[in-house]
This record gives structure tokens, sequence and C-alpha cells, in this order.
């Protein structure tokens, strides 16, 4: 099978940057995830490899349908970006000759670890008009991406995060994450939601409701400038408060990308920039972390 491979967009890279000005180190070479990201199955994310098979209009559209049918579940996926830390997930259209106008169509999936062992192998198939399965209709692509989300999903489950109000009871940080300003398109609650997921399975308690009582308090903002005709300056500042409002540190992510290319959804950009920033993030908070607690 194809190995997956960057496609499209860029990742925006990431730069870490005290408030004392001194930097730590660049632990992001080529899109990596922290060790510590990796004793959790789906914390590292899953890197989703071209669609094998045909229709070729649905095949190029799967991938990212699936990307976005995980990260509802908040399952980190990518058809875009891969890591060295990724799970791998391969799947295979196969098509059944039309009859009265109407296809099914069924792919197979198969889930691997970074170091390509099995996880598991499931199916989903969905019957659909065959001229919507040749034109690559998003509706019917979504449907399918939904059914193969819930069949890769529990492959995952085993692994699965200890919910927020019981970690709240085990003496860990309590983090309010609070809205991002100046994202386009669905930016503001898209990287909102990622960075908790991603911050949850490293045992922080993160608070639903961000007017709670907090140890820690996150701040998002993101800045864009236009630097060609068809280039924009993303970054993409997050501020580490303690809860009586004094600043502990920022990590901040930035990077060139296609214009426009953030005004819609973010979908899995937005958790690619959640597990690069996800260290550097780590690493303040433990310093803004009441003592005693983790």
């Amino acid at each position: 099978m194809r190995a997956p491979r960057h496609r499209g967009r860029q990742v925006l890279l990431l730069a870490v940057l005290l408030a004392a000005c001194q930097p730590l180190p660049h632990p992001f070479a080529d899109d990596r995830p922290p060790a510590s990201l990796l004793t959790v199955r789906d914390s590292a994310g899953i890197s989703i490899a071209p669609i094998e098979g045909g229709p070729s209009a649905t095949a190029e559209k799967l991938g990212a349908a699936v990307a976005s049918a995980l990260g509802k579940r908040d399952i980190p996926a990518s058809d875009r970006t891969t890591s060295l830390g990724s799970y791998l997930l391969y799947g295979r259209l196969d098509g059944q000759r039309p009859r009265a106008g109407k296809g099914a169509l069924t792919v197979y999936w198969r889930l691997q670890d970074s170091g390509g062992r099995l996880i598991g192998e499931r199916t989903a198939r969905l019957e659909a008009p065959a001229r919507a399965w040749e034109s690559g209709d998003d509706t019917i692509i979504a449907s399918l991406a939904e059914a193969s989300a819930a069949e890769i999903a529990p492959l995952l489950a085993d692994e699965a995060a200890p919910a927020a109000a019981e970690v709240a009871g085990g003496g860990r940080t309590r983090i309010a994450i609070h809205p991002v300003s100046g994202a386009p398109g669905d930016g503001a609650k898209s990287l909102a939601n990622a960075i908790a997921t991603v911050l949850k399975r490293q045992e922080l308690a993160v608070l639903d409701d961000p007017s709670a009582k907090a140890d820690v308090i996150l701040d998002g903002e993101v800045t864009i400038v236009p630097v060609k005709p068809d280039k924009q300056h993303v970054k993409i500042v997050w501020h580490v408060r303690r809860s009586d409002g004094v600043e502990i540190g920022t990590v901040g992510q930035e990077s060139d990308v296609p214009k426009g290319l953030l005004d819609g959804a973010w979908g899995d950009v937005a958790y690619s920039v959640a597990i690069a920033g996800a260290d550097g993030l780590l690493q303040v908070i433990a310093r803004a972390a009441p003592e005693g607690k983790s």
C-alpha cells in the first residue's frame, strides 16, 4: 500500500516562545508529535492515506470526509498530513455493477500503528445512485464517511481518555479554554475543540464551562495578513494564564498558506495545529499549575 503523503494544505509550523523571551527547544520537526502524546492511541492522530480504487471522484473526497467524521468523535485525523507517531489508515473502494441506476460501494479499511502493526480491519457499505458515486456527490460521500467512522472509532475505544469529571477529582490541573479570537471560518470553534481534545488526552481536567473555577486559563488569538497575491501569513498565539490573570507564557504557531484556505471549515487543520502545539503548551501549563497538581 502507498504511504500517506502531504497533499495540498501546509501544516502550521510551531515556534514556542515563553513570556521571559527564552525560547524552548523546537521539538516539532517534520510535524512529529511529542513522545508524551503517544501514550494514548488517538491522541497522536490518524493519518489517512490516499484512497485506492474508484470511482475516482469519490476516492478523492472520501479521505477528507472520514477525517471530518472522526474529528466529530474526538479522534484527530488528517488526509493531508502525517506525523512520526500517527496511526495509519488505508482505504480501498470496491464498487458493484450498477443495477437500475443504483450502485453499491464498499470501502475496506485497514488501521495500523506507526510501526506498521495491524490494529484492525473494518468495512463500510452504502448504496446510492451510480451517478452520485461517479460525480463525487458530497452528501453521499459524507454518509459513507460517517458509516466508516462508526466502524473505525471502536478500534481506539480501549485507549479512551478518562472523562474530565473523573480527572477533575484526581488532583489534576483544571483548565478553562476561552474562545479563540480573530480566526476566519469556523476556526474559533474548531481550534478550541481540537486543543481541548488533545489536552484531555494528557489527563488534564478541561472544563466545559469557561466561567467555571480553573487553575489555568488558555486564550487563543489568530491573525492573518496578506504576503503575496495568493498567500496569507497565519499566526496563532496561545496565552497561558494563572487564575489570577498573570500570564505565564505563550505558544505561537505561524506559516504562509494559500489565500482563503481557512475561510471555511478548518477540519483536520485544527487538529494538526493542536497536536503540534501540545508539547509547548504542556510545558507552559506545568509552570502555571498550582503546587501539588499535575
